[in-house]
């Protein structure tokens, strides 16, 4: 038998590997313990994007050690970690043993620059305080909490205006990136009034806007999501409301829609999450069961009939 010696140094390596795989799996177990379903809802926004054929754009930014030599995400090798996600909350250890899952969650889970966080009904009405009605309550509610530069500059663009709530809906696949690169005007496919985001003052409205999706298959939330996000915006002449053109060559704004032509004045605040109705079993009833009393009172009175019939024959 031949031994493998072991050198310190590779000894160290090893460990160092080890140390940095057991604080990966650290920080998600904390991220778990503060709001376990926001980190279920990371994870069904982020499966509803690679699933979809647009993922290259709905998936920006991509880590590099997730891309291909040309650039292009390696979207087999995403997938196929996808589908090796454990169900949350991690509670089998063998899960905790696999570095390359661990790295995966870590890098595309855990976002430094803003905090998601599942809030009550109750609590999002105290802070809107009246800004908007809501005519379909969400199974869940989320806040956004913006932790970066950007938020700072958001702060200061806003010191010296009013702010105002509305409305987006979008495609499920759409709100992995809505969540980590906020709303962009270029990306807006639907034009009706001229390019920008559109935003509404009508729940129902923009409900019409965000169809149900398919998301991750393990989700506490439930494989099909519906989500309408409410944003912040501020008042400027690039904030088009009822009666406004855009251009010469745009509609009208009708009323209950907005048109914000300027990225930096709308931001995600919150996001409502609906999941999709349960199908109501019916009962199929077959003619004969729907109809049974009648029909046996009728072969009852034909018997009869028959035995009376037969009798006045034999006689």
């Amino acid at each position: 038998m031949i031994e493998t010696e072991i050198t310190p140094s590779q000894a160290c390596f090893h460990t160092s590997e080890l140390e940095d795989d057991a604080e990966e799996w650290s920080e998600l177990e904390t991220e778990m313990r503060r709001d376990l379903l926001a980190l279920d809802l990371r994870i069904s926004l982020f499966v509803g994007a690679v699933q979809n054929f647009k993922y290259e754009s709905l998936l920006k930014p991509v880590p590099a050690n997730y891309r291909k030599s040309d650039g292009e995400a390696d979207i087999e090798t995403i997938r196929e970690l996808v589908s090796r996600l454990p169900e949350l909350p991690l509670l089998d250890v063998s899960n905790k043993q696999d570095p390359e899952i661990a790295s995966f969650m870590k890098t595309f889970f855990l976002n430094h620059n803003q905090k998601l966080s599942l809030i009550s009904i109750e609590e999002f009405k105290r802070q809107l305080s009246g800004q908007i009605e809501l005519q379909l309550a969400p199974r869940w509610i989320f806040q956004i909490d913006h932790l970066s530069r950007s938020q700072q500059a958001w702060e200061r663009r806003k010191a010296s205006s009013s702010t105002f709530c509305a409305f987006h809906g979008s495609r499920f696949e759409n709100f992995h990136s809505i969540l980590n690169l906020g709303l962009h005007q270029h990306l807006n496919k639907t034009s009706l009034f001229g390019e920008g985001i559109y935003l509404s003052t009508e729940q129902s409205l923009s409900l019409q806007y965000s169809p149900c999706g398919q998301g991750w298959n393990k989700s506490q939330l439930g494989p099909e999501l519906s989500l309408l996000a409410v944003c912040e915006v501020i008042n400027h002449p690039d904030v088009k409301r009822r009666g406004s053109r855009p251009s010469a060559a745009d509609s009208v704004i009708p009323d209950k829609y907005i048109l914000v032509t300027n990225n930096e004045l709308v931001r995600p605040r919150y996001f409502l999450v609906y999941t999709r109705p349960k199908a109501k079993k019916v009962k199929v009833t077959s003619f004969i069961e729907r109809y049974k009393f009648v029909l046996f009172l009728g072969l009852y009175v034909s018997l009869l009939l028959a035995i009376g019939l037969a009798k006045r024959v034999t006689i």
